[in-house]
Parts: C-alpha cells; structure tokens; sequence
C-alpha cells in the first residue's frame, strides 16, 4: 500500500495529453444601412489536441495544436490551424526540486518506514514462537517430574503399607502416604492441562493446519543446551541495539519526513511570483492543407509574456504552519532522544537478567542435588523407623520443585539469549525452532 503513494506522486511529472473537439450552430441577425434585418447563420467545427508536463523544478510547459472550421450562407468555409507553445515558471514559491519532490520523497520514507514496520512485527511473532516453543518444553518437563514424583508417592505408600502389616510403624502413617499420593495426582492433572494449553498456543502459531490445528501435536527436536562461545561486552550489545532495532530507525525516518515538512512549509511563506511566455503561430486558408502554420510563409502569430505575482498579508496561516513544522522537528528530537535511552535500559536490563539466570541455573543444580541427597537420607532413616512418612514425603516435595526451578531457570535462560542476540542474528542469518508435526 505504501508503495502505490510513491507511484501516485510519480505521476505528477508524467507527460498529459488532452484532446477536445467541438461542433456548434449560431443562427443570428444584424440591421443593415437600409435598416432591415439580415439573417445569418454561422456553423463551426473545432479540434483541439495539447500536451503538458510538470517538471520536478516546477516548470510547466505545453505544446498545443488546433483546428478551426467556420462556414456561413454568404462565405466559404474558412480553415485556421494554430501552433502554440506555452511556459509557465515559479521564480519564488514552488521553485525548486527541494520543494517540489517533498512529497515524492516523504512516500518513499513512509514506504521505507512500513518496511520497518514489518520488520517489527517478523521480530515479535517469530520472539512469540521462541517463547511459546520453550513455555511447551517446559511444561512437557514438568509434567515428566511430576509424574516421577507421583510414582515415588506410590512407591512409598507401598513401603508404608508393607512396614504397617510387618509392625514396625503405626497406621496412622498410612493416611500421610495417601495424602501424599493424592496430591501428586492432582499436580499431575494441573501439569497434563497447562502442557496441552501451551501446546494449542504453540501450534496456533505456527498453524500446521488452519481448520484443525489442534488435533496435531508437536515434536520438540530441540534441547536448552547453551553455548557460550561469543561473549561480547554490555557497551557492543547497546551499539548493536542502537544500530539495528526497527523502532529506532523508524524514529528517524519519521524526523526526516518532519524535516521535510519544514522546508514545504517554509514555501508557503514565500510570495507566488511565476514567468509566463506563450507563442503561437495560425494558418489560414479555405482548405484544411492549406492552413497548416509553416515557418516563414505569411501567416498570423502572437506572442505573449509576463510575470504573475500575488501575497496574502500577513501570511497567517503559512506562519503557523512553519512553527508547526519546527516545533514537530524539535519534539522528534527530542523522543528519539528518549527512545535510545529507552533501548539502552532495555539491553541492561536483559543482559543482567541473563547473567543472573547463569548464576541461577548452577544455584538450582546444586540445590537438586542436595534434595536429592535429603530425600535419600529421610528414606534411609524412614526405614530405619526414626522418622515419619509425612516428612519423606516433604522431602519428595522438595526435590520435585527444585527439578522444575531447575528446569525453568534453564528455559529462562535460553529464553534471555534468544532476546539478548536474537537482533543480530535476524539480520545476519534465518533464526528458526525446529518443529515437527
């Protein structure tokens, strides 16, 4: 759409052709010395064939060729064919291809602007997928340990039930152990229900088949395994926001249409003072051949020139829109200004997300580890009959969120690497998840 508005202002400077023609009667009286009434009737044909085109400077200029018939009772057809050319050009308002290509040039930003446009969109649909495609990966992982965990639950209901029938612990311990089973059970339905939401979220996206999309199911092929060979400073990842975000680019196409606007503005200011000429040269004769205006045979000719000059006092309106215009300019500045501080927070505030999530992902793999290492302990002394089913199943509860915590530090990493370089890597090469269907 915005590159029609570039055609559009195009053809402003395309060549017009214009053709005319015309027929008519007059039937009319005059009074003559002997004070009667004379009747006359007159019939003409007429042709009318020009040429004109707008310059990018403001030059106007025409070429215009026309045919004439007139015939009455008392004469013979007379044939006049004329030859003309015409000029017209701006000396102080319109001149000038600064002014006159303002709104050519204002097109092609808003056509390069809605490139951009695109741009963004592409960025934040293909950043959702990312994110839907590892919320998926997540939620199929939490799902697996909740389902380890509920095996575990039963397991130990199993143990419970068995040292109950052998004496070695009392039956109250038994409703803990259900209790515990119970609860896993219920997390394992949250856990079934949250996967397949992000699933139906995740294939809405990428819309494998638009009428039935959610009878498929997606295959993740890829892992949060991380690489971090390229480790570039917080200064370079600010120079390479600053460089290629859309938005910002778009910010500056937007004050160089404003600018633009300034200089058509400050034209209005100016008077209109416009040079004219016209020549033309006609041919008469009683056949239509006959007629035609050749150079230097006898002939009629005229020739005009002169200049065309007007103001409006005070010049309000034009007033106002030049302080319009500036006033535009500075707050475009001045926004853009903001933005880039914008984009800088934005990139800080990333980059020490991802280095916390770093720091958060060895925390998390460590506390695994040691739950894990509780959970065997309390079994250890479970059996040994020194604690209780209810504190083996907390420490089963334990070690269950710390492998998710661990889990989702890892998505959320991937997560944060995938907005820290995700820019970049948009316009150096084709970013993709690998689903299959």
């Amino acid at each position: 759409m915005a590159r029609t508005v570039i055609a559009k202002e195009r053809a402003r400077f395309d060549t017009a052709i214009s053709a005319e023609v015309s027929a008519g009667e007059r039937d009319s009286r005059n009074l003559t010395q002997q004070k009667t009434l004379n009747k006359s009737i007159v019939n003409y044909t007429g042709a009318v064939v020009g040429i004109e085109k707008l310059s990018p400077s403001g030059t106007r200029s025409g070429i215009e060729l026309s045919v004439d018939r007139s015939r009455s009772a008392s004469t013979d057809s007379l044939f006049s064919t004329r030859l003309g050319l015409s000029l017209q050009h701006p000396l102080r308002r319109g001149a000038g291809r600064e002014v006159n290509l303002v709104s050519l040039r204002q097109a092609e930003i808003a056509h390069e602007w809605s490139e951009y446009e695109l741009k963004v969109f592409l960025l934040d649909f293909i950043a959702q997928v990312e994110h839907q495609y590892w919320q998926y990966y997540l939620g199929l992982k939490q799902l697996e340990i909740v389902r380890e965990s509920q095996d575990l639950a039963r397991q130990q209901l199993d143990e419970t039930r068995k040292r109950i029938e052998a004496g070695s612990i009392a039956e109250s311990e038994e409703a803990a152990a259900e209790a515990e089973v119970a609860l896993r059970t219920e997390d394992l339905i949250n856990a079934e229900s949250e996967a397949v939401s992000r699933a139906i979220s995740l294939l809405r996206s990428v819309n494998p088949d638009s009428a039935s999309f959610w009878q498929v199911r997606p295959e993740l092929s890829d892992e949060p395994v991380l690489t971090r060979s390229e480790r570039q400073s917080l200064t370079e990842h600010i120079e390479i926001a600053l460089e290629l975000r859309p938005e910002l680019k778009q910010a500056r196409l937007q004050l160089a249409s404003d600018e633009l606007q300034v200089i058509a503005s400050r034209n209005g200011l100016l008077p209109r003072l416009d040079f004219f000429m016209n020549l033309g040269k006609t041919g008469y004769a009683t056949s239509f051949s006959g007629s035609n205006p050749r150079l230097g045979q006898d002939g009629a000719y005229d020739i005009s020139a002169g200049l065309t000059y007007d103001i409006v006092r005070d010049r309000r309106a034009a007033r106002a829109e030049v302080a319009r215009s500036r006033a535009s300019v500075t707050m475009r500045r001045d926004a853009m200004l903001n933005l880039e501080q914008l984009i800088k927070e934005d990139v800080i505030k990333a980059y020490i997300e991802v280095e916390r999530t770093l720091q958060q992902m060895t925390a998390t793999a460590a506390t695994s580890q040691k739950q894990l290492e509780k959970l065997r302990v309390e079994e250890v002394k479970f059996n040994v009959g020194k604690t209780t089913a209810f504190q083996v199943a907390q420490a089963q509860r334990d070690l269950t969120a710390a492998r998710i915590a661990e889990v989702r530090a890892a998505v959320v990493l991937i997560l944060n690497e995938v907005s820290r370089y995700f820019l970049r890597e948009f316009y150096q090469k084709q970013s993709a998840v690998y689903i299959t269907i």
